[in-house]
């Protein structure tokens, strides 16, 4: 969400975070790209954008069992490289042969390719 929004995770008030702030405003309904840094948006990366926002925003989920595997979180971001131009082919030469998240006992059930 940091990188996303520009803003540093103790935003807010003595009372709240930029977790809290950004669950605040996924309830209420916001435009997600108005919650966006404006210094670095692109239109080209706009889709992007949102979705590692939302990505952030539920694996910052205060349920634990509700937050992505790191099998789910690594599936979206490779699904965003293959929007910014990178992808599973420019990380797999690492461990040739060998899964990125062998031990990951969950199916991948993350969705969050809806526009918003």
């Amino acid at each position: 969400m940091e990188l996303t929004t520009g803003k540093e995770a103790n935003y807010g008030d003595e009372h709240s975070s930029l977790a809290e702030w950004s669950w605040r405003h996924i309830q209420a309904g916001s435009n997600i790209e108005e919650l966006l840094d404006k210094e670095v948006i692109e239109p080209s990366h706009l889709n992007g954008m949102c979705k590692v926002f939302k990505l952030g925003v539920m694996c910052t989920s205060t349920l634990p069992s509700s937050r992505p595997s790191m099998k789910e979180v690594l599936e979206v971001l490779l699904n965003c490289g293959e929007l910014f131009g990178y992808a599973e082919r420019n990380i797999a030469h690492i461990n040739d042969g060998v899964p990125l998240l062998r031990n990951s006992k969950r199916e991948s059930k993350l969705d969050i390719d809806d526009d918003s």
